[in-house]
């Protein structure tokens, strides 16, 4: 277990602005939380704006529970003898509060950044999989797993609040660890989650429209990724993507050094003779004569460096995925000997066109979330020419129509190609009940994906269970089962695979579990 912090009240409001509360002399505080439900005795409780309330309505909670002080707006209804700071924007300081905390341990490590649209788990997995295999002691918070030298667990946050990830950056450093992968969404961006933090390398993979019931506007979402490469600073590197138009021009307006990665000509690091089957891809990067290593060092000494590669991830976003990694590791000092020795045994990434054959059948799984990663996943599908495709789709809940109707226009395209319908969508109304958030579909939701799936036949069905058993009636032997969504889907590999089993009689496939999404205190 990571060593317990403590400091005195004093030393964490030291110099900030607003109006101490009550003596503050005497208390120690030992965390942070900003859910009252969350507290521990000993905690700084700090009060944020909510989605749907502000956290100052539950000071009393917060203190009941073991609050030793609080940080709240200055017309917060206070306990009676709680110290803190009246602060007017208590979110505004709370990255300052938690750097305080946890002795600034961004400073200690040496941290990696990966944003982007799509391709963000997928590349931050392998950048931190190949600096292991360059001797680093790397931790890791991503969608799908956070591991910081302790038990992994599946979190909440794509990228936590501020006082979480510090944390998190603490209890690694306190693990041995020198390096740090961190997935920064769009919302991190903008909720300042990631202040406070001296990121040595920021890579964005794409920009594709997402997230805008939470932006309004894709101009805003692309802002909030432009703002996580523009403020690096001059030491670092921004590893961006030279085939996407809007990726590639952030390095214009960035005082980090760009190296970029791509198919494209102008790429510093380019893929090239790539050659994908179903057991992967292999292909060759090319490294350019002026990409350098951190130290300064050129990476291509001597004339051109190509580095020949095995990848066990199939399809050209998992190359575009590896060549953002490649080239933060390179600039790392890990060296291409130890990343083509790594890289064949990268294992799948939970959910991420994640392969199974079971006798006959093939399932796969993507966690597709927008009508960008549809458009990839189905097109790699396509290029596979399996004789039968079946698939079943889980809406997205609580991301808006406007995703969903995009993400059924695509669905509808492909399959004039494919030819897959009915396509077989999911409402997982009970599945989706059990998770800590809410990503229950809405009436809204779904009307908009079935406007937009247009002319295509759908099969319906409000429980995961049900869509997949409807799939398997249609699926023949030699077929692939193709299951995509976000929450509404994790189960269906396992129910497919343990259905598929029984169907086939083959004995060795058993399905892979996946961690419950959860906090861990």
């Amino acid at each position: 277990m990571p060593a317990q912090v403590a400091k005195p009240l004093n030393n964490l409001l030291a110099g900030l602005a607003g109006e101490p509360a009550g003596p503050t002399a005497s208390t120690t505080v030992t965390g942070i939380s900003t859910d009252s439900r969350l507290v521990s005795p000993g905690d700084l409780f700090v009060a944020l704006p909510g989605e749907h309330a502000h956290g100052q309505r539950y000071a009393a909670a917060a203190a009941a529970a073991g609050a030793v002080a609080m940080v709240a707006p200055p017309e917060t209804p206070w306990p009676s003898g709680l110290p803190g700071l009246r602060h007017p924007a208590p979110e505004e300081i709370l990255a300052e509060l938690a750097a305080r905390l946890y002795d600034r341990p961004a400073e200690h490590m040496r941290v990696f950044g990966v944003t982007g649209t799509n391709g963000k788990t997928t590349t931050a997995l392998l950048t931190g999989w190949l600096l292991r295999a360059g001797g680093r002691r790397v931790a890791h918070w991503t969608t799908t797993e956070v591991d910081d030298g302790g038990a992994p667990f599946r979190p909440v946050w794509t990228t936590p609040p501020a006082h979480r990830l510090h944390r998190f950056l603490h209890d690694a450093l306190q693990a041995g660890c020198d390096h740090a992968v961190i997935e920064v969404s769009s919302h991190a961006v903008v909720q300042r989650r990631t202040a406070g933090i001296t990121f040595a390398a920021g890579i964005a993979t794409n920009v594709s429209p997402d997230h805008l019931d939470f932006h309004k506007t894709f101009a805003a979402y692309v802002a909030a990724k432009r703002a996580f490469i523009t403020g690096l600073p001059a030491s670092a590197i921004a590893v961006l993507n030279a085939d996407d138009p809007i990726v590639s021009g952030f390095g214009a307006a960035t005082a980090a050094r760009p190296i970029r990665f791509g198919f494209s000509p102008n790429a510093g690091l380019r893929a090239l003779d790539v050659h994908s089957d179903a057991g992967g891809t292999r292909f060759t990067v090319g490294v350019a004569e002026d990409v350098r290593r951190a130290d300064g060092c050129l990476l291509a000494r001597g004339g051109p460096l190509r580095i020949p590669l095995l990848l066990p991830l199939i399809g050209r976003h998992n190359v575009s995925n590896a060549l953002a990694a490649i080239g933060a590791t390179l600039w790392a000092g890990v060296s291409p000997e130890a990343i083509a020795a790594a890289l064949p045994a990268f294992p799948t990434p939970p959910r991420r066109l994640e392969p199974q054959t079971v006798g006959p059948y093939t399932v796969m799984n993507d966690v597709a979330m927008n009508e960008a990663s549809y458009e990839t996943v189905l097109r790699t599908v396509a290029d596979l020419a399996f004789p039968q495709v079946v698939v079943v789709h889980a809406v997205r809940g609580q991301r808006g129509p406007e995703i969903n109707a995009r993400i059924g226009r695509a669905l509808a395209a492909w399959n004039s190609r494919l030819v897959f319908q009915p396509l077989i969508v999911s409402l997982s109304r009970s599945r989706l009940r059990r998770y800590p958030v809410n990503y229950e579909v809405t009436d809204e939701e779904l009307g908009a994906f079935t406007a937009a799936a247009g002319d295509m036949t759908l099969d319906v069905q409000a429980e995961l269970e049900d869509a997949i058993a409807a799939a398997l009636n249609r699926l023949q032997p030699g077929g692939l089962l193709l299951l995509l969504g976000t929450f509404g889907m994790d189960d269906g590999p396992a129910l497919a695979v343990e259905r598929l089993r029984a169907k086939a009689g083959a004995g060795d496939a058993a399905p892979r579990r996946y961690m419950d999404q959860r906090e861990r205190d």
